[in-house]
């Protein structure tokens, strides 16, 4: 019997370590705060009793189509909602069930975003310079680069993506934009390029544009807001599964679920603990969990992504 939905919009990364860890409850309720294609959801009913319910939540409204009509055959499926993961505290409120026993956040890009060169997040082809996971919605980046000052631009390409060049890529930009607005793709890759040579013109670019698309989209911001709202909603033994595929989230994620874990916030020179806090976390992964040989090679877009997963306690 063939499974609903089966045409493929974006291969889940690590669906079977996602699944093996984050289920402890087959007839419990699930939540992808990142849809996406809805591969993670549809690997997730595979093993779930028919009694479990699934639901998702994702930004991008052709996201949400999609999900919609490819799991509507699961009896699992609930529900999925166009919000912003960072919502999800009163986003849930649209839900039958509010407490979960399993919470995923997939933080990568679908490949159907990659490619698509009218959404601007590659800069291998032309297309508008846009960007945002709703298009409807917030600035694109190109209003980004063709309004902010060549610090705070520098400041963008170093902070979310770690550009050793940023300055000189931010002055170059604020240069070429007085002579013509910068609006697509295309001109923002030849602008890189023309600062940064070979062999690193590549790396640059990937910082540049991931720089711009957190920026754009608020990513980081929406994180660290995600986080304590998705423990909350666990149920008791539940557990939190996020996938980084940057330093920058990974960094965050790790901080966040080892503050979680220890509990105690009081300075290390007190000899005992006066906060009281006690913690709200189990680390359930020491070290991330990384793609095997074999899906990279099958997906070579898995290859930076890092699984790191807590349970409430």
């Amino acid at each position: 019997m063939s499974k609903p939905g089966s045409e493929v919009y974006h291969l889940p990364v690590m669906a079977a370590e996602v699944v093996g860890r984050l289920v402890t409850d087959p007839e419990g309720a699930y939540l992808d705060l990142t849809a996406g294609g809805g591969g993670h959801l549809k690997a997730l009913a595979e093993v779930l009793s028919v009694r479990a319910r699934l639901y998702g939540v994702d930004k991008d409204p052709a996201a949400v189509t999609w999900v919609a009509k490819a799991l509507a055959g699961f009896p699992q499926f609930k529900k999925i909602i166009k919000s912003s993961f960072g919502d999800i505290a009163s986003t849930v409120r649209e839900f039958d069930d509010e407490r979960f026993a399993g919470i995923l956040l997939d933080l990568g890009l679908s490949s159907r975003q990659i490619d698509d060169r009218s959404r601007g997040f590659s800069f291998q082809g032309d297309g508008p310079l846009d960007m945002r996971f709703d298009p409807s919605a917030g600035q694109s980046a190109a209003d980004l680069v063709n309004a902010l000052d060549g610090d705070a631009l520098a400041e963008i390409f170093k902070n979310y993506g770690e550009e050793k060049l940023a300055k000189r890529i931010a002055g170059k930009i604020v240069r070429e934009r007085q002579k013509e607005m910068i609006r697509t793709t295309g001109q923002l890759s030849d602008i890189v390029s023309g600062v940064v040579k070979p062999p690193h013109q590549t790396k640059s670019l990937a910082r540049v544009f991931q720089a711009l698309r957190i920026a754009v989209n608020g990513e980081l911001e929406q994180l660290q807001r995600v986080l304590p709202a998705a423990v909350e909603l666990l149920t008791p033994g539940g557990r939190l599964a996020v996938i980084a595929y940057h330093s920058l989230e990974d960094r965050t994620v790790k901080r966040f679920f080892r503050e979680g874990e220890k509990g105690c916030t009081c300075p290390p020179r007190l000899p005992q603990c006066v906060c009281g806090k006690t913690p709200t976390l189990r680390l359930v992964t020491r070290k991330p969990v990384v793609p095997t040989k074999n899906e990279i090679e099958r997906n070579s877009r898995a290859r930076s992504a890092r699984l790191r997963v807590a349970e409430k306690v």
